[in-house]
Formats: C-alpha cells, structure tokens, sequence
C-alpha cells in the first residue's frame, strides 16, 4: 500500500499514526474541510478518535473526535513520517490532477464586460461596460486583450489528448463548468496544497486551447471534472518537476537525438511568475501602462510573485533562515504546513 493512500479493504491504523480527514461543513453539505489530527484510539476499526492538529498554533489542541475510518484522505504512519519529504508529500497531493487542452466552451447569460487598465497612480484598476461592442470603442485596439467577458454560467469540453502520463482518460473529452470551478489553496493563512472551499466564483471562462486542470470523475454522461481551474503553462511545469520529473519537457534535447535533464536554473526560470503581476516591477508608470496584460489564469500567480519559483525552491533547495528575520518566508510556511507531521516531535 502507498504510504498515503487510503485504501478501505486493507488499511491498518495504530495509535500515533497521524491523518487527513474530510470534516463536513453541515449535516446536508457535499463541502469539506480537511483537516488533521493524531489517531488516539482505534479499538473500534470503523470508528478512530483523533487528537485534533491546529494548523494556526502548529500543534494539538485539547480536542478530541471520532470519525468514521472512510473519511481519511491521507494517511502517514507513524514509523515512515521521518523518511517522508516535502515533495513526495506535495506528490501524494497532486498525484490525481489531470491536465487538458479546452476544446470548446458554451457561455451562458453575460453578465457585464470590464476592462482593466494601469491608472495614472500605477495601479490596476477595472471599468465596466454594458456591452463588448461599447468597450470595443472606447479601448484602444491594442488593449483589447485586456477585455474581459463575464458570464453567470458557462460549461465546455476538452481535447481527448491526455497532456502527462498520470492522464488515464486518454481519448476521452472531458466536460466542465462554472459551478465546480475552484483552485488550490498556495497563499492562504494555511498552506494545504488542496482545492480550497470557495466553488464557482470564476466568471470569466478559458479560452480555446487554454489549460486546465482538476480531479476527474465518471458521471452518468462520461467524464467531468468535479473540480477544476485555468491552469497556466507555469503551474503545469510545477506539477511536472514534482510529479513527473522524468518527463521530457524537463529534458533538453541534444544533437544526437539524446535528451538530458535540465538543471535547476534552467527549469527555475520556466517557473517564472512575475509576468502576471506587473505591479511588483519597479518601473515608470508611464511604461506599466504600456506594457501590462491582464491574464486569465489561476488567481494565486497575481498575487504572489514568482510563486512557483518560490516552491520549487522550498522542496529542493530549501534556504536556511535568516536568523534576523521576524516573520516566516512563504517557503518556509509552505514547507511547515505541507509536512506538517515531520514538526511534531514523534
């Protein structure tokens, strides 16, 4: 058995074992949050009482629950916690992901067209027009990249072609919509490295040809993504370098028709975000609003910059702490709540 993956007929639980756990939002709610904890007792095999984690504290609380043992999500043994990296975990996260070129999308009911565009103050702002002919107009043609199309709902098919090896659907379209739209949570208070919550709140659908990734399941029509975001060239190389890190795509291609890995620094700089937030340039303001575009991919690479890069440098070559430093970095944090039982003293 993988040492993450639940499986029903033959797991064996032991106290001090630490797992992940669907906890759902209410009695009638399809929505989980996922937590963790320590198994404190497992003398009923169905049944597990858990010694709660506080992701906020970094340690147990007082708390205690039982839960059905088909909850679990992710499961660590005790004995194997201290040979577990960063990356397998994050692996073990990710493993299921399926990545698809969109084939086609249906948009339904528009609901308002906005523009975004640099102010004279250098900051990004958003205008609405009541209709794409109106913005069309009154924005320059060279920024009309930067028009956006809002719809309260949408749905689409994918390509057949499977994009990485984990793609096991191949040959198959995949069907998406509005409703099952989320993306993982990489910037919150806590890092998880799991879809977050917050469902459907992408009003503005991929285009032709565009990226996206999610979970796939079987439902009574064929394939569907049960959850799913517009995922950018970048993100793809991140799931690749950790999850795929044979894959040619990571390899150069030499004369005699031989491929050899790419080093660190050559792939680093594919993982490059900073294109999508032109507010951490420092450059005249007079040049941003020349150059900015604003991009339709998932939300986290607008905020964060270098975002990848900064993950990718927390998994391999991890950077030893500024003793001076008052506050966590981001590869610190990502690290301390990915691994978040290689902290606990076991």
């Amino acid at each position: 058995m993988n040492i993450f993956t639940f499986q029903p007929q033959n797991a064996v639980y032991e106290i001090g074992d630490f797992i992940e756990f669907k906890s759902f939002t209410s009695i009638d709610a399809f929505e989980y949050i996922l937590c963790k904890g320590e198994i404190t007792d497992n003398t009923n095999l169905d049944i597990l009482e858990i010694k709660i984690y506080d992701s906020n504290t970094k340690n147990f609380t007082k708390e205690v629950c039982w839960i059905n043992s088909a909850l679990v999500i992710r499961y660590y043994p005790k004995y194997k916690i201290p040979t577990l990296s960063t990356r397998l975990i994050i692996k073990d996260i990710w493993k299921d992901l399926i990545f698809r070129e969109v084939k086609t999308v249906k948009n339904k009911d528009e609901s308002m067209v906005t523009y975004d565009y640099i102010n004279d103050s250098g900051f990004v702002r958003t205008k609405t027009f009541d209709t794409i002919d109106e913005a069309f107009k009154k924005v320059p043609v060279d920024k009309h990249c930067n028009i956006h199309i809002h719809y309260r709902d949408y749905f689409g098919f994918t390509t057949h072609r499977a994009i990485r090896n984990n793609d096991i659907y191949c040959n198959q379209e995949i069907f998406f919509s509005r409703k099952c739209y989320g993306e993982l949570n990489l910037n919150n208070k806590t890092i998880t490295g799991n879809f977050s919550l917050r469902r459907g709140y992408k009003s503005v659908p991929p285009q032709k040809k565009q990226y996206v990734c999610g979970l796939v399941e079987t439902g009574e029509k064929g394939l569907f993504y049960r959850k799913w975001f517009i995922c950018s060239e970048e993100f793809l190389k991140l799931w690749t370098m950790i999850c795929e890190p044979e894959h040619y795509s990571l390899k150069n291609k030499t004369i005699d028709g031989n491929y050899i890995t790419k080093s660190f620094e050559e792939i680093t700089k594919d993982l490059d975000t900073s294109k999508y937030d032109i507010s951490s340039v420092d450059i005249p303001t007079k040049l941003k609003k020349e150059k900015y575009k604003s991009y339709n991919v998932e939300t986290q690479v607008l905020y964060i910059p270098r975002l990848y890069q900064k993950i990718i440098q927390s998994i391999f070559k991890p950077v030893k702490r500024d003793n001076f430093s008052l506050y966590p970095t981001y590869e610190e944090r990502f690290r301390s709540d990915i691994a978040w039982m290689k902290n606990i003293k076991i």
